[in-house]
């Protein structure tokens, strides 16, 4: 009977994949620093309204390409990034696009919770008040609110919206940085390891979380944890020694991947 369940639910994840539409597409990406090829030759499409997670052993690549997706790396110096990555079909590292208008397209949440030394409310109205996307105080209110409950925080802190965001548990932190980063009504919402910090009860309400945002966002996380890919995750890509090794339905990659490193990877034998 769970035999029969879990196909079912296989061929849902299966169907739900098929019916979903590119939201970014990679073509031959590199990542260089300085002389060092961090990243060789991705070709990835990352589906709408679904998430896609990114696993490998530490240093294999993945928070490289990951952050390559919001323009991230040009901050770092030296970085030069090649090949080509387009959102909804424009190029975005095309000169034309401005970097802090795609980072409110392509939102992001860190490993470590980094709420600002604000307000919970200030740090969930900086976006749309940066970016200039509320008219008024009461289509700003709206914002946070909706955001807040989007990132199932709204009943925790409806009360104390003027305290510190810096003093909320770990858990709330990285909730409240998930607002945060929906406030700017994104397409897409980038996770570089959103859970390694926090206990298992903080980890369960942000997989759970996330399985709801994907409704309406492309999710795209990265973690050290198959178990989390796994619960999370309707496709993934499974990265090594900066080549994409292989990437397509999660419970395909987990009970038969095609190359043996995956296999290797996935059973301990490297990583």
């Amino acid at each position: 009977m769970a035999e029969s369940a879990n196909m079912n639910v296989m061929r849902q994840t299966d169907r739900d994949t098929a019916m979903a539409d590119v939201k970014i597409d990679a073509r031959g990406v590199q990542v260089f620093y300085g002389d060092n090829h961090a990243i060789k030759d991705v070709d990835v499409e990352i589906g709408d309204r679904m998430v896609t997670a990114f696993i490998g052993p530490s240093g294999c690549g993945k928070s490289t390409f990951l952050r390559c997706l919001n323009r991230m790396n040009d901050t770092i110096p030296g970085c030069r990034v090649e090949g080509q990555l387009k959102l909804d079909g424009e190029d975005i590292y095309d000169r034309r696009v401005d970097p802090v208008q795609l980072r409110a397209k392509v939102g992001m949440v860190f490993q470590k919770p980094n709420p600002f030394p604000k307000s919970i409310y200030d740090n969930v109205a900086y976006g749309p008040r940066i970016h200039g996307l509320t008219r008024n105080k009461a289509e700003l209110d709206e914002v946070v609110e909706k955001s807040l409950r989007r990132a199932a925080l709204w009943n925790e802190v409806k009360d104390r919206l003027a305290a510190p965001g810096t003093g909320l548990s770990g858990g709330q932190q990285q909730r409240l940085c998930i607002a945060r980063a929906v406030a700017t009504s994104p397409e897409v919402l980038l996770m570089d390891e959103p859970c390694s910090a926090l206990d298992p009860i903080a980890t369960a309400q942000v997989e759970e979380l996330i399985d709801e945002l994907r409704s309406r966002f492309a999710v795209v996380i990265v973690t050290h944890s198959m178990q989390q890919a796994a619960r999370v995750s309707q496709k993934t890509a499974f990265f090594h020694l900066g080549n994409l090794v292989e990437f397509g339905e999660t419970a395909q990659i987990f009970t038969n991947p095609h190359d043996p490193r995956t296999e290797s990877y996935i059973t301990g034998r490297i990583g």
